[in-house]
């Protein structure tokens, strides 16, 4: 079974901005408690993670880390991928939220090809699907908005247009095969 969670709070998210692969933003006091509630209510609700895995960027490696240490799971265990590191909002990073849209941000220079980071999404999960363990996954708010886009076969320029999930949720990913 494979859990995802959102990175916590962060300061670009304070600031309003897309921070995309660039703005290696760190969590905010308020992160970091997000992180610890969740690990409340992962040990509460699932008996055993296995694997923890996640970005190589700050906010989620911060965000694993406090939740591994209050579930009392090895942080020497932690996993890195870089297939579910940020989407590249190339020329956007450090861009506000307010009216950019979806395929601006998904098309201005430097932006990574919406496809190939469709493609790597779905192959890290692709690749977890058919494990028995219990994995817990540390991410972005796009890759969310991508696992989406692919639930719904959606257009990958549009990402953007899907509700981001909130900071430090909780999503269960049992659909990919």
């Amino acid at each position: 079974m494979i859990y995802f969670v959102r990175h916590g709070e962060t300061e670009s998210n304070i600031r309003g901005v897309f921070a995309g692969q660039k703005d290696d933003s760190i969590l905010t006091e308020k992160g970091k408690e997000q992180a610890r509630i969740t690990a409340q209510n992962i040990k509460s609700q699932i008996p055993k993670i296995d694997r923890v895995i996640c970005s190589p960027l700050k906010r989620t490696v911060e965000t694993a880390q406090i939740i591994a240490k209050d579930i009392n799971f090895d942080l020497y265990k932690i996993e890195i991928d870089n297939r579910i590191i940020e989407h590249d909002t190339g020329s956007m990073t450090g861009t506000p939220f307010a009216g950019v849209s979806s395929f601006a941000l998904t098309t201005c220079d430097g932006a990574e090809d919406s496809d190939k980071f469709r493609d790597r999404v779905f192959s890290f999960f692709k690749d977890l699907s058919e494990n028995p363990e219990t994995i817990l996954v540390v991410s972005h708010g796009a890759v969310g908005r991508m696992l989406e886009t692919i639930k719904k076969n959606g257009d990958t320029k549009l990402l953007y247009d899907i509700p981001v999930w909130d900071n430090a949720s909780v999503t269960k990913i049992d659909w990919i095969k």
